[in-house]
């Protein structure tokens, strides 16, 4: 997979991509599947500090705007890399205007944007408790959503797997008019997703 970014993502991507191999060792399932025209936007199960920069590391090929928590802004040094980094800062539940703004501007310019929907990390089945936030983004912008599911929590030495999914579009419901039945219809759907995937997988996600 082509690499591609700002000079400062492609710098962090390689130095991070010799770390994950080192101590995080990640392996990727279905990655015909990531070969999708942008934008989109990647949703996963968040367990681990560790996701975004697996995520980022094995989609080589995009340059992700990740959404985190704004706390991460709070220490100076870290503000400066992840801004950088194009992280857009959300305040808890997403329900931060100014963050769905800039995160549509994302979609709008052509580019990939990355939401953990659980919107904390979790343990136990993935998605089961999500934010509405991704459903309603991805029916206003009528933007595909990619599927990624990592199948248990990233450890020192230890192999994890990364399943890459169908993607999951949105167009038909987009379609019918964007309202909560819709962005309610569309979560329940990334839900059924990632049930079929952890049953696939025969795995349990933990925190443990």
């Amino acid at each position: 997979m082509k690499s591609c970014g700002t000079p400062f993502y492609r710098f962090a991507r390689c130095l991070l991509s010799i770390f994950s191999f080192l101590f995080y060792p990640c392996k990727l399932i279905n990655p015909e599947q990531a070969n999708l025209k942008k934008p989109f936007i990647l949703i996963c199960n968040h367990q681990s500090m560790m996701d975004p920069v697996l995520l980022g590391v094995k989609f080589p090929q995009y340059e992700i705007h990740f959404i985190g928590k704004r706390e991460i802004t709070k220490f100076l040094p870290l503000k400066w890399i992840v801004e950088r980094l194009h992280m857009i800062a959300v305040s808890r539940h997403m329900s931060d205007l100014a963050a769905m703004r800039a995160a549509g501007a994302v979609l709008k310019s052509g580019e990939v944007l990355g939401i953990f929907p659980e919107g904390r990390r979790s343990c136990g089945s993935p998605m089961e408790q999500m934010e509405s936030g991704v459903s309603l983004l991805a029916l206003r912008h009528k933007t595909p959503l990619l599927p990624v599911y990592i199948t248990s929590r990233p450890r020192p030495f230890r192999r994890v797997s990364m399943v890459i999914a169908p993607p999951i579009l949105v167009d038909s419901l987009a379609r019918d008019g964007i309202d909560k039945s819709a962005s309610d219809q569309l979560s329940e759907q990334i839900k059924q997703v990632y049930r079929d995937l952890e049953s696939k997988n025969n795995k349990k996600t933990s925190c443990a």
